[in-house]
């Protein structure tokens, strides 16, 4: 593989033309951001309006709180969160930050549309050391540039937008190996720093893979001739590079990255997930769902070819993570380069290392196992040996591995122009160049043609007043919005992430929210406030309803922990309900604070400084431990499942019931309760303070029965602990169930 260096003094204005062009291209592909630039962004549902939120709290935590950002107390307040794992994109955050007093939304809109055209110069510079063609080169700039996926991945994750600095590491690493210059691998350093801190951290685990790949590969070819002195002094520099270069964030991130984030990190990798979020391999072949020209065609299957069933379980249809479509005019432009090299020159010495890149990660791509439109086969891929690698596996995406596969595919297309147009003169390659160019944007086309589509694909990004007025407030409070909890039906993560971005008008910290990859106990406080739930329940078209094992006043209960978490106001984002929805919300709400203090047609936010007055003066008993609803354990095959077992709260040792109490008092806890192995004995116990008392033995049966324990509680807080002694570990999450407990005198 040849990489030439051919500077001029007409480099500059030809690359900053060529930048240009690229420029001009994704503004009017994107056209209808472009006309609401300020206001609005692409599409991409909780993500995207995480990745604003992330763009504005980089520099908020660095030069207004001075503090790292890879950790915050602004979201899942009290708790806060771990960002080391977090898709946060921190260098865009700073640079982007002059631009933001203009507004988030025009910073994320320059972000993004420099990205297609940095993306396309810096693979123009790759294709050009390799075939020193420049027409070939801006077809290779363009196909990187506008490749299906990095279009889809527009629509939904700037982190994954940001691509732009990989090419650039991939020139200089390679040079770093097949030239003596230091230079080079000090370039290659900062173009890594660059990739990961500008863009993703994936990226730089993903490069470094990559890096590992071509380190061998060269090994394999050229065996002791590859390892000079000059090699390991260079890769040396390279490491000094990486480290001194990005240190500023290196110093933030790595005291953070504990045991718990990995395993946050880790947590949603499992086959089905890794299955989910990989290619079909037909999507390799069939437009995506983006192209506007083709979007009746691609809208015929993108349920089958995005979606997945897998182990009978059918899963929502994930279109960005799946769409890597090559186009039959790169394709042929390939084929036709390998073609040319081993006719003419008897051994593929340009393409051979590419067309291995190619097949390593479109390996990776297609995730653990095959998927052929509807059909999951059993035959596994490189993928999964690769998600056993620690560290390597939080890449939890196999089809975001396509932005390997784009570059050589870019490489090989380009060398295919070269090759084809090698006895034109320079009139007809660029004739020719504008032709291919043109038939590459027909079958990449991100652009919507109609009104209607163009809408679904653009998101107002406006933050209503309420929130700036909140933010006008003197105090120490936090805000909870509604809905707070992930749903499914109604965008998953859409409205805690519209949350985390109307958090940056107030600068309050905010009782939700969510981390890019979050370990699920992080949220599991929220599920403790009824409201919370119940509110997330309307928004699914199911009433204001709270599953729980201990029925009493729901409202106290609310208070309480709103009290708990300084809560000041509670505000309700409508456009998360039905109008009968909202009226329902909002007359629950009025009964517990009041008038709301704003309202208009976006948004209603209530003061809770009246009804949390009283928070303290009456009872109140929550959860502790592992307590899981019957009807989430017999959705597996348990034998002893059935009605009874359904409608119960089940767990293991040891679980128990914080109560609350204002004043010493005797109490009687009813509850209902039964075992799945007849003849457990269930032991009860009492902590206060530094005491432990035991309560009564019960002796349950396989059949519900009524049971009742006298507890004398005092002041404060009372921990009623259960645990079986003797239970069977052949199941643990089905020991013994409880339900409707309540407390009286």
């Amino acid at each position: 593989m040849k990489f030439k260096i051919n500077w001029n003094a007409g480099v500059a204005k030809a690359y900053a033309a060529v930048f240009a062009v690229y420029l001009l291209i994704s503004l009017a592909m994107f056209w209808n951001i472009t006309a609401n630039i300020t206001t609005s962004i692409v599409s991409g549902g909780g993500d995207a309006f995480q990745n604003l939120w992330n763009l504005w709290w980089v520099p908020y935590s660095i030069f207004t709180l001075y503090q790292s950002p890879y950790h915050t107390s602004m979201i899942l307040y009290p708790i806060g969160a771990d960002l080391a794992s977090q898709t946060m994109e921190p260098l865009a955050g700073i640079l982007s930050a002059p631009l933001q007093a203009v507004s988030i939304p025009f910073a994320y809109n320059f972000l993004f549309f420099t990205s297609f055209a940095l993306s396309g110069i810096f693979m123009f510079m790759l294709a050009e050391r390799i075939t020193s063609n420049r027409y070939a080169s801006f077809i290779a700039g363009l196909v990187y540039a506008f490749s299906p996926m990095h279009i889809a991945q527009g629509y939904s994750h700037l982190q994954w937008t940001l691509i732009e600095f990989i090419p650039l590491f991939v020139l200089f690493f390679i040079l770093m190996l097949r030239e003596d210059r230091k230079a080079y691998a000090v370039l290659a350093g900062f173009g890594f720093v660059l990739l990961t801190f500008f863009g993703d951290i994936e990226q730089g685990i993903m490069a470094v893979f990559f890096a590992l790949v071509t380190v061998l590969l060269f090994l394999v070819w050229e065996r002791r001739g590859f390892l000079k002195k000059s090699l390991f002094i260079n890769a040396g520099v390279f490491a000094v590079s990486v480290a001194v270069i990005g240190s500023p964030f290196l110093i933030w991130i790595v005291p953070n990255i504990t045991s718990s984030a990995l395993h946050g990190a880790n947590q949603l990798s499992g086959v089905a997930n890794n299955m989910l979020y990989s290619d079909n391999l037909l999507s390799f072949f069939l437009p995506s769902y983006y192209n506007g020209v083709f979007t009746s065609i691609a809208k015929g299957y993108y349920n089958q070819l995005y979606g997945l069933t897998y182990q009978g379980n059918q899963y929502e249809p994930d279109i960005s993570e799946k769409v890597s479509y090559i186009g039959y005019t790169v394709l042929a432009l390939a084929v036709f380069g390998v073609y040319y090299e081993m006719k003419n020159e008897k051994r593929l010495r340009t393409t051979g290392y590419w067309l291995v890149i190619l097949a390593v990660f479109v390996l990776l791509s297609l995730g653990p196992y095959v998927q052929i439109y509807t059909y999951v086969s059993a035959v596994p891929t490189l993928y999964s040996v690769y998600r056993n690698i620690p560290i390597f596996n939080i890449i939890r995406e196999p089809g975001r591995f396509d932005v390997f596969v784009t570059i050589s595919l870019a490489v090989l297309a380009a060398y295919g122009f070269s090759a084809m147009t090698k006895e034109f003169d320079k009139r007809k390659a660029f004739y020719c160049a504008v032709a291919v160019s043109a038939l590459i944007l027909l079958e990449y086309n991100g652009m919507p043609l109609t009104g209607s589509f163009a809408s679904t694909l653009m998101t107002n990004a406006s933050i209503p007043k309420a929130y700036q007025q909140l933010g006008r407030l003197q105090g120490n409070f936090s805000v909870l919005m509604l809905p707070a909890l992930a749903n499914p039906l109604n965008g998953y993560m859409l409205y805690p992430g519209i949350s985390m971005y109307y958090q940056t008008a107030m600068k309050k910290p905010i009782v939700g929210g969510y981390t890019t990859r979050m370990n699920s106990t992080q949220q599991l406080y929220l599920s403790m406030i009824p409201l919370i739930v119940s509110s997330s329940y309307l928004e699914g078209g199911q009433g204001l309803v709270f599953p729980y094992p201990i029925r009493e006043n729901y409202s106290n209960l609310t208070d309480f922990w709103l009290a708990t978490y300084n809560v000041g106001f509670v505000s309700v984002i409508r456009g998360a309900y039905t109008p009968q929805e909202q009226q329902l919300l909002l007359t629950y709400l009025n009964s517990i604070f009041g008038n709301p203090v704003y309202q208009d047609a976006n948004t209603t936010v209530f003061s809770t400084e009246g009804a949390l007055s009283t928070v303290g003066k009456s009872t109140v008993a929550y959860t502790i431990g592992t307590w899981l609803p019957g009807y989430y354990l017999c959705q597996g095959s348990y034998s002893t499942c059935n009605q009874t077992v359904s409608s119960m709260w089940w767990g293991n040792n040891t679980r128990g019931i914080m109560v609350y109490s204002p004043k010493q008092q005797n109490i009687t806890i009813r509850m209902n309760a039964m075992t799945a192995y007849p003849g457990l004995v269930l032991q009860t116990y009492m902590i206060y303070g530094q005491h432990e008392e035991a309560l009564r033995q019960i002796t349950l049966t396989g059949a519900q029965g009524s049971y009742a324990l006298n507890v004398s509680l005092q002041p404060g807080f009372n921990e009623i602990g259960m645990y079986a002694p003797n239970a069977t570990t052949e199941n643990a999450y089905l020991e013994y169930g409880m339900d409707n407990i309540t407390f009286g005198a």
